[in-house]
């Protein structure tokens, strides 16, 4: 069992501050926002604000976002469910909830969606400590047993066998160790030292996105709320990444939760190394999710582009059929030659040559196996 130690905060001139313990500049850490920076760049210049894919890619991600976050809480709902509350959701319909999973998911979509309504890169008081409650609030609307707010109790975190493995600081201390984290993110992001002040101490402000993990695992590491602290912290962390201009235009368009519960063990294993003192094992973990999830964003974009410019070559014929079946598989998704023969009226000499001719536009490969095909529309 780990007990909360302080790691991160110091007395100043009898004032308690938050001093993150991380090289800002670290190389490992510079490396993965240059690549976050290289992603975020390419989707710009894909054009995904005016992209006909843009409103499919709206709507997977905020669905991704809503079974992953709770997944991660021990969610039972399968995607296929998650997305026909969405559909439900989205069009405004009055839903009962049967399950509590079911409200669970509901309040991610409505928490997401006044998440997505704020821009902190405009105003620091759209990232404010009532902004972090509020959205507490909308994610446990309705499946709390306790008072919204910062907790009044006693908390412990349990490992999978049950035992403790954290204790976060005393409910009566929450609110000095908040206002610490509140007043050191306001420096970090404007320069200034508090909201009365014309002094500007920090010429070199901290990157968002590593505010952004800073604050997702500070979430955890204080524990503040009774319950929800894990959706809260992956909530919150979202908003403070929109501090990056190019972010807050494509704010709805990734999810990062997926790719935690994809590595879920060094999801958690890395949050209690910070714990520990050690926060670059999950600055670096955070980082890479959020490169995975910028990158399938740009892979979907440069696969629809794909798609639309090899359906221009082929025109009409039996290819551009064939091309139709192979569009609507996933990339390494293997099939065999047989397919064609069901959806085609045609020769074995005219699939021959409109197979090769799918392969010499490398959108498909032959496999070791003799008749047997892997889809590759990327061309990786």
């Amino acid at each position: 069992m780990y007990l909360f130690q302080q790691e991160y905060f110091k007395e100043l001139d009898g004032r308690l501050t938050f001093e993150p313990n991380l090289n800002f500049n670290d190389y490992d850490i510079m490396q993965s926002i240059l690549e976050a920076e290289r992603n975020i760049g390419a989707l710009a210049r894909l054009g995904l604000k005016d992209h006909p894919l843009k409103p499919t890619i709206l709507r997977n991600s905020i669905i991704r976002t809503a079974h992953f976050t709770t997944k991660i809480e021990q969610n039972k709902l399968e995607y296929k469910e998650v997305e026909s509350l969405y559909n439900k959701y989205s069009k405004k319909q009055q839903t009962s909830y049967k399950y509590k999973a079911e409200k669970e998911v509901n309040n991610v979509f409505s928490a997401y969606e006044y998440i997505y309504s704020l821009n902190p890169n405009k105003d620091f008081s759209n990232m404010s400590e009532k902004v972090l409650i509020k959205i507490h609030s909308l994610l446990m609307n309705g499946i709390s047993e306790h008072p919204e707010g910062y907790r009044t109790i006693r908390v412990s975190l349990r490992d999978g066998d049950g035992n403790i493995s954290y204790m976060p600081p005393d409910q009566n201390e929450i609110g000095k160790y908040m206002s610490a984290f509140f007043n050191w993110l306001y420096t970090a992001v404007t320069g200034y030292e508090n909201t009365y002040s014309d002094n500007q101490i920090k010429a070199n402000k901290v990157h968002p996105l590593i505010l952004s993990g800073i604050a997702h695992h500070f979430i955890g590491y204080i524990h503040p709320f009774p319950d929800g602290n894990g959706r809260a912290a992956r909530a919150y962390s979202t908003l403070v990444a929109f501090l990056h201009e190019d972010i807050s235009k494509i704010k709805d368009a990734f999810s990062v939760e997926e790719f935690f519960d994809r590595d879920i063990e060094r999801y958690y294993d890395t949050l209690m190394l910070a714990t520990q003192g050690n926060l670059k094992p999950f600055i670096l973990f955070y980082l890479d999710c959020v490169n995975r999830a910028l990158i399938k964003v740009l892979r979907e974009l440069q696969r629809y582009n794909k798609i639309k410019h090899t359906r221009e070559v082929l025109g009409k014929g039996h290819a551009a059929i064939m091309f139709e079946v192979i569009a609507r598989m996933e990339d390494g998704e293997i099939f065999e030659r047989s397919l064609f023969d069901k959806v085609l009226d045609a020769s074995p000499s005219s699939i021959t040559k409109n197979i090769n001719k799918l392969k010499e536009l490398k959108v498909i490969e032959p496999t070791e196996i003799r008749g047997e095909y892997i889809v590759n529309i990327l061309g990786d």
